[in-house]
């Protein structure tokens, strides 16, 4: 921008503003510059790429000095320190995290068993529930005099008598075995 416009910017708004009555409480002044400079940039002239030959001598690649070295004893440790945190803190969240998800899944795997178990003590109880209307069924059904079936009576009560006990075949003791050895196999 050249120096003329600079100058005609900064006094521009100052000119203005005396000259002009003050203003109201509820309006405000922006400094407007007069004349704003257009900068053209020319266009780069395209120049055509050119392939670079490979260089004969294999370039040497230098190394850079350690930083290791130059560093001080303290801030050596400093660093060795924050690795091998950094790792406990890595190994710490997989260990968390396995064993958050261990015990999800265990109770997860608790639970599903919990409620077969509540089912089956369930059907238990419908079971007995049942075997026990039966039970009862039959035992009316029993008494009803035209079921056709005989109340019991020591009159009609069958006695059994046991057979004779039968002799036992004898058993038959297998050899004893010598022992050639004198000293004890084993405590």
């Amino acid at each position: 921008m050249p120096r003329s416009d600079v100058t005609q910017m900064s006094t521009a708004p100052r000119r203005a503003a005396r000259s002009r009555p003050s203003p109201s409480p509820d309006s405000t002044l922006y400094a407007v510059p007069t004349r704003v400079p257009i900068t053209r940039q020319k266009p780069r002239s395209a120049r055509p790429l050119a392939v670079v030959p490979p260089s004969a001598q294999p370039t040497k690649v230098r190394r850079f000095p350690s930083t290791q070295r130059s560093l001080p004893l303290w801030l050596r440790l400093l660093v060795r320190v924050q690795r091998s945190s950094l790792i406990a803190a890595v190994v710490l969240v997989i260990a968390a995290l396995v064993l958050y998800g261990s015990t999800v899944y265990t109770q997860q795997l608790w639970s599903r068993e919990y409620n077969k178990l509540k089912t089956m003590q369930r059907n238990e109880r419908q079971l007995t529930t049942t075997s026990e209307a039966l039970k009862h069924q039959l035992a009316q059904q029993a008494e009803r005099p035209n079921s056709g079936l005989i109340p019991r009576t020591p009159a009609n009560t069958l006695f059994l008598q046991p057979a004779p006990p039968r002799p036992a075949p004898p058993v038959q003791s297998a050899p004893q075995p010598q022992s050639t050895a004198s000293t004890p196999l084993g405590y």
